[in-house]
């Protein structure tokens, strides 16, 4: 199988938090699809089963989802996409504010986002389909927003072995 085929469906890049208890968790996604325009659409997101972001979705069954503008620095998307949570705090010198379901949300070189209820989960081997519903939507800025394609050929940016996208 030529692997080099999926390199060619279009992907964005986001961060998603979530909180449990006191526990923050935070990281850089690029598979996010609005599944249905109802009145509380539906999307679906898809998280690496080791990534502590995805355990602690699991618990608090809440989460965030920030859109990324093209002026994101590697700077936090190495933060986010680079480092775990469980070993370093990812709000320390961010901007953020806090969503309406209590958890943070990533307002840095971001140009909307999504607060959104976790209310199924599909099991994928390495990664979970997180089926969510929108409650809450905000644009923050009508800058051009961050693509897959950007990142990788403008911002010369990597992709983790945890990525959804990763090409072995």
């Amino acid at each position: 199988m030529n692997k080099d085929v999926f390199s060619n469906l279009t992907y964005g890049l986001y961060i998603i938090s979530t909180k449990y208890e006191d526990h923050f968790a935070g990281c850089i996604v690029n598979t996010v699809v609005q599944a249905t325009p109802e009145e509380k659409p539906k999307l679906i997101v898809i998280v690496n089963k080791e990534n502590d972001t995805n355990i602690t979705m699991k618990k608090s069954k809440k989460v965030n989802l920030s859109v990324l503008s093209e002026e994101a620095d590697m700077l936090l998307i190495g933060k986010f996409g680079f480092r775990s949570s469980k070993d370093y705090n990812k709000l320390e010198n961010t901007e953020y504010k806090i969503g309406n379901n209590n958890i943070p949300v990533i307002t840095e070189k971001a140009v909307s986002y999504i607060e959104a209820s976790v209310i199924n989960e599909i099991d994928l081997t390495t990664h979970t389909i997180f089926v969510l519903e929108a409650n809450e939507a905000e644009v923050i800025s009508n800058k051009p927003v961050m693509t897959y394609d950007y990142y990788h050929n403008v911002v010369k940016g990597k992709t983790p072995p945890k990525a959804s996208s990763f090409a072995v």
